[in-house]
C-alpha cells in the first residue's frame, strides 16, 4: 500500500510576493496612497532584512515597527499601528513596496 503525498507548499521569497496585484488585493485605496507617499519620503528603514522575513521602521505621522513574513500560505504581517489587521496597513504598503525596490537595486547591481 502505498500512502499518497500531499503537496510540500514552499515559502516564496517576499520580494516575490509583493507586486501591485497583491498590494491592491490587501489594503485600501487610501492606504496604497499613503505608502507610496511614505516611501516618496525616504522613511522606511530596515532593521532586519531577509528573503522570507523583514522588519522594518516606517514614518508617517508617528514613527511604527512593521514585519512582514513569507509563510507556506502567503504573507503574515504584524505593525504597532492600530490599524485593521486583516488589511494592510500604510506602513505595511511602504514596506512592501521598499522591499521590492531594495531587491531590484541589487539585482540592477549584479548585472
Amino acid at each position: 500500500m502505498t500512502l499518497a503525498r500531499r503537496p510540500v507548499k514552499r515559502r516564496r521569497a517576499l520580494a516575490d510576493l509583493v507586486d501591485d496585484a497583491v498590494l491592491r488585493a490587501l489594503a485600501t485605496p487610501s492606504n496604497l496612497r499613503l505608502g507610496r507617499e511614505i516611501v516618496a519620503r525616504g522613511e522606511v528603514e530596515f532593521v532586519d532584512f531577509g528573503r522570507f522575513r523583514v522588519v522594518a521602521r516606517v514614518g508617517g505621522g508617528q514613527w511604527r515597527t512593521f514585519e512582514l513574513k513569507s509563510m507556506p500560505a502567503g504573507l503574515r504581517w504584524k505593525c504597532t499601528c492600530t490599524g485593521r489587521r486583516e488589511r494592510l496597513c500604510k506602513h505595511g504598503v511602504a514596506t512592501g513596496l521598499a522591499v521590492r525596490r531594495r531587491t531590484r537595486r541589487k539585482v540592477a547591481a549584479k548585472t
